[in-house]
Protein backbone atom coordinates (compact mmCIF):
# COMPACT_ATOMS: atom_id res chain seq x y z
CA UNK A 1 0.00 0.00 0.00
CA UNK A 2 2.92 2.38 0.81
CA UNK A 3 3.77 2.12 -2.69
CA UNK A 4 0.90 2.99 -4.11
CA UNK A 5 0.57 5.96 -2.06
CA UNK A 6 4.46 7.10 -3.21
CA UNK A 7 2.79 6.39 -6.84
CA UNK A 8 0.81 9.64 -6.19
CA UNK A 9 3.69 11.93 -4.79
CA UNK A 10 4.86 14.03 -7.66
CA UNK A 11 8.03 16.49 -7.27
CA UNK A 12 5.07 19.50 -7.96
CA UNK A 13 2.44 20.00 -6.29
CA UNK A 14 -0.07 22.61 -7.22
CA UNK A 15 -2.42 23.54 -4.61
CA UNK A 16 -5.73 26.12 -4.43
CA UNK A 17 -5.68 29.01 -2.10
CA UNK A 18 -7.25 27.95 1.86
CA UNK A 19 -10.60 29.94 1.76
CA UNK A 20 -11.92 30.99 6.01
CA UNK A 21 -13.88 33.64 5.56
CA UNK A 22 -17.98 34.79 6.03
CA UNK A 23 -19.47 36.93 4.01
CA UNK A 24 -22.98 38.66 4.69
CA UNK A 25 -25.25 39.86 1.85
CA UNK A 26 -28.22 41.18 3.44
CA UNK A 27 -31.03 44.31 2.67
CA UNK A 28 -31.55 43.00 -1.61
CA UNK A 29 -34.39 44.84 -2.64
CA UNK A 30 -36.14 46.19 -5.52
CA UNK A 31 -38.62 49.11 -5.03
CA UNK A 32 -40.35 52.19 -7.01
CA UNK A 33 -40.16 55.24 -5.29
CA UNK A 34 -42.78 58.34 -5.88
CA UNK A 35 -41.13 62.09 -6.52
CA UNK A 36 -39.53 63.76 -3.85
CA UNK A 37 -38.83 60.35 -2.02
CA UNK A 38 -35.31 60.61 0.24
CA UNK A 39 -33.41 58.45 2.77
CA UNK A 40 -31.93 60.02 5.89
CA UNK A 41 -28.60 60.21 6.20
CA UNK A 42 -27.03 56.51 7.25
CA UNK A 43 -23.86 54.86 6.70
CA UNK A 44 -23.28 50.94 6.78
CA UNK A 45 -20.53 48.55 7.98
CA UNK A 46 -20.67 46.54 4.71
CA UNK A 47 -20.64 47.60 1.04
CA UNK A 48 -23.83 48.65 -0.66
CA UNK A 49 -24.56 48.76 -4.61
CA UNK A 50 -27.63 50.41 -5.99
CA UNK A 51 -28.63 50.59 -10.08
CA UNK A 52 -31.30 52.74 -10.85
CA UNK A 53 -33.71 50.95 -13.68
CA UNK A 54 -35.97 53.55 -14.34
CA UNK A 55 -35.80 57.58 -12.95
CA UNK A 56 -33.20 59.44 -11.81
CA UNK A 57 -31.43 59.64 -8.17
CA UNK A 58 -29.63 62.26 -6.71
CA UNK A 59 -26.97 60.80 -3.80
CA UNK A 60 -24.52 62.93 -1.67
CA UNK A 61 -21.97 60.33 -0.34
CA UNK A 62 -19.52 62.66 2.46
CA UNK A 63 -21.42 66.14 1.45
CA UNK A 64 -20.47 65.85 -2.63
CA UNK A 65 -23.35 65.37 -5.32
CA UNK A 66 -23.54 62.51 -7.19
CA UNK A 67 -26.69 62.31 -10.39
CA UNK A 68 -27.56 58.40 -10.94
CA UNK A 69 -29.21 57.91 -14.27
CA UNK A 70 -31.36 54.97 -15.38
CA UNK A 71 -28.95 52.40 -15.84
CA UNK A 72 -26.25 54.02 -13.75
CA UNK A 73 -24.34 51.80 -10.86
CA UNK A 74 -24.04 53.00 -7.79
CA UNK A 75 -20.89 51.24 -5.48
CA UNK A 76 -20.66 52.95 -1.70
CA UNK A 77 -18.25 51.59 0.84
CA UNK A 78 -18.49 50.78 4.12
CA UNK A 79 -18.09 54.05 6.51
CA UNK A 80 -19.45 56.58 4.28
CA UNK A 81 -22.39 58.73 5.15
CA UNK A 82 -25.17 59.32 2.47
CA UNK A 83 -27.92 59.86 1.26
CA UNK A 84 -30.41 59.05 -1.78
CA UNK A 85 -33.20 61.45 -3.08
CA UNK A 86 -35.77 60.64 -6.09
CA UNK A 87 -35.33 62.86 -8.98
CA UNK A 88 -37.72 62.03 -11.18
CA UNK A 89 -40.91 63.88 -11.45
CA UNK A 90 -43.30 60.74 -11.06
CA UNK A 91 -41.61 57.66 -9.93
CA UNK A 92 -37.63 56.08 -10.06
CA UNK A 93 -37.36 51.88 -9.83
CA UNK A 94 -34.23 50.87 -8.61
CA UNK A 95 -32.69 47.74 -7.13
CA UNK A 96 -29.67 47.41 -4.43
CA UNK A 97 -27.97 45.23 -2.18
CA UNK A 98 -25.60 45.09 1.14
CA UNK A 99 -22.80 42.31 1.23
CA UNK A 100 -19.81 42.07 3.05
CA UNK A 101 -16.46 39.54 3.12
CA UNK A 102 -13.98 39.20 6.22
CA UNK A 103 -11.05 39.52 4.40
CA UNK A 104 -9.15 41.98 5.18
CA UNK A 105 -7.01 42.42 2.36
CA UNK A 106 -9.80 41.39 -0.21
CA UNK A 107 -11.80 44.71 1.05
CA UNK A 108 -9.16 47.39 0.95
CA UNK A 109 -8.72 46.53 -2.39
CA UNK A 110 -12.01 46.77 -3.52
CA UNK A 111 -12.40 50.22 -1.23
CA UNK A 112 -8.64 51.20 -2.87
CA UNK A 113 -9.48 50.70 -6.61
CA UNK A 114 -13.27 50.90 -7.14
CA UNK A 115 -15.49 54.51 -7.79
CA UNK A 116 -18.65 55.50 -6.76
CA UNK A 117 -20.46 55.71 -9.87
CA UNK A 118 -20.32 53.36 -13.00
CA UNK A 119 -21.81 54.39 -15.81
CA UNK A 120 -22.58 52.56 -19.15
CA UNK A 121 -19.03 54.34 -20.68
CA UNK A 122 -17.18 52.39 -17.84
CA UNK A 123 -15.31 49.01 -18.94
CA UNK A 124 -16.67 47.29 -15.85
CA UNK A 125 -20.25 48.41 -16.05
CA UNK A 126 -21.56 45.60 -18.55
CA UNK A 127 -20.06 42.86 -15.64
CA UNK A 128 -21.32 44.93 -12.42
CA UNK A 129 -24.78 45.34 -14.48
CA UNK A 130 -25.09 41.56 -15.43
CA UNK A 131 -24.52 40.67 -11.46
CA UNK A 132 -27.02 42.85 -10.73
CA UNK A 133 -29.95 41.36 -13.06
CA UNK A 134 -29.43 38.07 -11.79
CA UNK A 135 -30.03 39.18 -8.32
CA UNK A 136 -33.41 40.86 -9.93
CA UNK A 137 -33.49 37.61 -11.87
CA UNK A 138 -33.89 35.56 -8.27
CA UNK A 139 -36.69 38.15 -7.00
CA UNK A 140 -38.71 37.61 -10.37
CA UNK A 141 -39.32 33.77 -9.08
CA UNK A 142 -41.36 34.20 -6.07
CA UNK A 143 -42.06 30.30 -5.84
CA UNK A 144 -38.14 29.39 -5.44
CA UNK A 145 -37.39 27.83 -2.78
CA UNK A 146 -35.49 29.68 -0.03
CA UNK A 147 -33.02 27.48 0.04
CA UNK A 148 -32.23 27.65 -3.27
CA UNK A 149 -32.43 31.38 -3.98
CA UNK A 150 -29.85 31.69 -0.75
CA UNK A 151 -27.01 29.62 -2.95
CA UNK A 152 -27.90 31.26 -5.92
CA UNK A 153 -27.79 34.91 -4.21
CA UNK A 154 -23.92 33.88 -2.72
CA UNK A 155 -23.04 32.70 -6.50
CA UNK A 156 -24.04 35.55 -8.00
CA UNK A 157 -22.04 37.33 -4.78
CA UNK A 158 -19.00 36.22 -5.71
CA UNK A 159 -19.38 36.69 -9.27
CA UNK A 160 -19.61 40.55 -8.35
CA UNK A 161 -16.73 39.94 -5.83
CA UNK A 162 -14.84 39.00 -8.61
CA UNK A 163 -15.44 41.95 -10.84
CA UNK A 164 -14.89 44.35 -7.90
CA UNK A 165 -11.11 42.67 -7.55
CA UNK A 166 -10.54 42.81 -11.41
CA UNK A 167 -11.07 46.75 -11.44
CA UNK A 168 -7.90 48.63 -11.60
CA UNK A 169 -8.06 52.32 -11.10
CA UNK A 170 -7.97 54.70 -14.63
CA UNK A 171 -5.36 56.40 -13.50
CA UNK A 172 -2.74 54.73 -11.48
CA UNK A 173 -1.04 58.10 -10.76
CA UNK A 174 -4.14 58.83 -8.92
CA UNK A 175 -4.65 56.55 -6.90
CA UNK A 176 -0.94 56.31 -5.70
CA UNK A 177 -2.31 59.26 -4.18
CA UNK A 178 -5.63 58.53 -3.54
CA UNK A 179 -4.21 56.37 -1.00
CA UNK A 180 -2.69 58.52 1.07
CA UNK A 181 -5.76 60.77 2.21
CA UNK A 182 -7.31 60.24 5.37
CA UNK A 183 -10.21 58.44 3.57
CA UNK A 184 -7.60 55.56 3.86
CA UNK A 185 -6.09 55.88 7.34
CA UNK A 186 -10.02 55.85 8.56
CA UNK A 187 -10.90 52.79 6.89
CA UNK A 188 -7.94 51.02 7.67
CA UNK A 189 -8.52 52.36 11.54
CA UNK A 190 -12.00 50.82 11.48
CA UNK A 191 -11.27 47.23 9.72
CA UNK A 192 -8.22 46.81 12.37
CA UNK A 193 -10.64 47.44 14.93
CA UNK A 194 -13.35 45.48 13.66
CA UNK A 195 -11.20 42.47 13.06
CA UNK A 196 -9.87 42.44 16.74
CA UNK A 197 -13.31 42.39 18.00
CA UNK A 198 -14.43 39.61 15.72
CA UNK A 199 -11.16 37.46 17.12
CA UNK A 200 -12.09 38.73 20.87
CA UNK A 201 -15.63 37.68 20.08
CA UNK A 202 -14.60 34.04 19.18
CA UNK A 203 -13.08 33.04 22.05
CA UNK A 204 -14.54 30.94 24.97
CA UNK A 205 -11.38 31.31 27.50
CA UNK A 206 -12.28 32.60 30.53
CA UNK A 207 -8.78 33.65 30.86
CA UNK A 208 -8.35 35.88 27.74
CA UNK A 209 -8.26 39.71 28.07
CA UNK A 210 -11.27 40.61 26.28
CA UNK A 211 -10.77 44.64 26.36
CA UNK A 212 -9.86 46.38 23.56
CA UNK A 213 -7.43 49.30 23.14
CA UNK A 214 -7.94 51.77 20.31
CA UNK A 215 -4.66 53.09 20.48
CA UNK A 216 -2.51 50.43 20.12
CA UNK A 217 -4.50 49.12 16.98
CA UNK A 218 -3.79 52.39 15.44
CA UNK A 219 -0.28 52.74 16.06
CA UNK A 220 0.27 48.80 15.06
CA UNK A 221 -0.81 50.31 11.68
CA UNK A 222 2.12 52.41 11.43
CA UNK A 223 -0.13 55.54 12.01
CA UNK A 224 -0.03 58.02 15.20
CA UNK A 225 -2.40 57.33 17.63
CA UNK A 226 -3.58 61.09 17.62
CA UNK A 227 -3.59 61.65 13.83
CA UNK A 228 -5.23 58.13 13.60
CA UNK A 229 -8.11 59.29 16.66
CA UNK A 230 -8.40 62.75 14.17
CA UNK A 231 -8.66 61.70 10.81
CA UNK A 232 -11.25 58.84 12.03
CA UNK A 233 -13.69 61.47 13.84
CA UNK A 234 -13.39 63.17 10.53
CA UNK A 235 -14.71 60.24 7.80
CA UNK A 236 -17.01 58.91 10.68
CA UNK A 237 -18.27 61.38 12.56
CA UNK A 238 -17.69 59.54 15.27
CA UNK A 239 -15.06 58.38 17.96
CA UNK A 240 -13.54 54.77 16.99
CA UNK A 241 -14.66 54.12 20.51
CA UNK A 242 -18.01 55.04 19.47
CA UNK A 243 -17.72 52.78 16.85
CA UNK A 244 -16.19 50.21 18.64
CA UNK A 245 -19.62 50.40 20.57
CA UNK A 246 -21.82 49.81 17.35
CA UNK A 247 -20.10 46.51 16.74
CA UNK A 248 -20.51 45.53 20.13
CA UNK A 249 -24.56 46.76 19.95
CA UNK A 250 -24.44 44.61 16.56
CA UNK A 251 -22.75 41.53 18.30
CA UNK A 252 -24.71 41.39 21.12
CA UNK A 253 -28.05 41.51 19.51
CA UNK A 254 -26.59 38.23 17.55
CA UNK A 255 -25.26 36.18 20.69
CA UNK A 256 -28.36 36.79 22.83
CA UNK A 257 -30.77 35.58 20.17
CA UNK A 258 -29.00 32.44 21.14
CA UNK A 259 -30.07 31.05 24.02
CA UNK A 260 -27.66 28.58 24.70
CA UNK A 261 -25.11 31.22 25.55
CA UNK A 262 -25.19 32.38 28.95
CA UNK A 263 -25.83 36.56 29.60
CA UNK A 264 -22.93 36.15 31.63
CA UNK A 265 -20.75 35.09 28.91
CA UNK A 266 -21.78 37.45 26.47
CA UNK A 267 -20.78 40.01 28.81
CA UNK A 268 -17.67 38.64 28.95
CA UNK A 269 -16.93 38.14 25.32
CA UNK A 270 -17.88 41.51 24.54
CA UNK A 271 -15.15 42.86 27.04
CA UNK A 272 -17.79 43.87 29.81
CA UNK A 273 -16.15 43.60 33.02
CA UNK A 274 -19.23 42.22 34.70
CA UNK A 275 -23.01 41.12 33.60
CA UNK A 276 -24.68 44.81 35.59
CA UNK A 277 -21.75 46.89 33.91
CA UNK A 278 -23.39 45.16 29.71
CA UNK A 279 -26.99 44.73 31.26
CA UNK A 280 -26.38 48.84 31.84
CA UNK A 281 -24.91 49.97 28.77
CA UNK A 282 -26.89 47.58 26.68
CA UNK A 283 -29.93 49.43 28.23
CA UNK A 284 -28.86 52.89 27.01
CA UNK A 285 -28.67 51.32 23.78
CA UNK A 286 -32.20 49.62 23.02
CA UNK A 287 -34.47 50.59 25.96
CA UNK A 288 -34.32 47.08 27.09
CA UNK A 289 -32.27 45.05 29.65
CA UNK A 290 -30.04 42.03 27.76
CA UNK A 291 -33.01 39.54 29.50
CA UNK A 292 -35.98 41.79 28.13
CA UNK A 293 -34.67 41.63 24.61
CA UNK A 294 -33.77 38.07 25.07
CA UNK A 295 -37.56 37.56 25.36
CA UNK A 296 -38.83 39.32 23.08
CA UNK A 297 -36.74 38.19 20.11
CA UNK A 298 -37.43 34.53 20.95
CA UNK A 299 -40.93 34.52 21.52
Amino acid sequence: MENNKNSFVGNKTQLLPRIDWNIRFFGAHKQTVYSNWSMTKEFHHAFEILIVLDGEQETFIENEQYIIKKGDILLIPPGFEHTNKCLSTKSMTYFCAHFDIDEPSLRMKIMNNCEWVYKSSNSYHSRLKKCLQKWIDILDEPEMLVSKAKLRAQVVLFELLEVLVDIQPLNMEIQTNQSMTTAKYAKEIAEAIKWTFKKKCIEKNENVDYTIHIQPIIASLGISPNYGLEVFQKIYHMSPRKYLSGLKLQEAKILLQQPEISLNEIANRLGYKNLSHFSRQFKRWTGLNPTEFRKKTNA
